[in-house]
């Protein structure tokens, strides 16, 4: 008989936004990174307006639909595995998914104020 180990790796909410993260790691010209910097200092923007007031937020991922925002902070999941920026949302199978904050627009998020 054999015996294997495996390894399952699964991402969690580790708490708020870090705002020591260094947010420009990911533009182009850093580190051979690939992402517009314009889309990295957006992402930025809306993430310091969503984590200011987290209360009431959406999120349009895919252009069709928008999805209740439940944490914005830092997540070690896919596809990083290291605590990174990110929001995460009710996806369209109810389950928590996980959006990096490079990748958050202006017209994609709306916060909706009760009362």
């Amino acid at each position: 008989m054999r015996t294997v180990t495996t390894t399952k790796r699964i991402g969690e909410f580790l708490g708020p936004v870090d705002w020591s993260y260094d947010f420009n790691q990911y533009a182009w010209g850093t580190n051979g990174a690939g992402i517009n910097p314009a889309c990295v200092a957006e992402g930025v923007e809306v993430l310091r307006k969503m984590d200011a007031d987290p209360v009431g937020w959406r999120i349009t991922s895919f252009g069709f639909s928008s999805f209740e925002v439940v944490f914005v902070g830092m997540y070690d999941g896919w596809p990083f595995w290291r605590p990174t920026p990110h929001v995460g949302y009710i996806g369209p199978m109810g389950s928590v998914e996980w959006t990096p904050f490079y990748d958050l627009r202006h017209d994609r998020v709306s916060q909706r104020k009760e009362g």
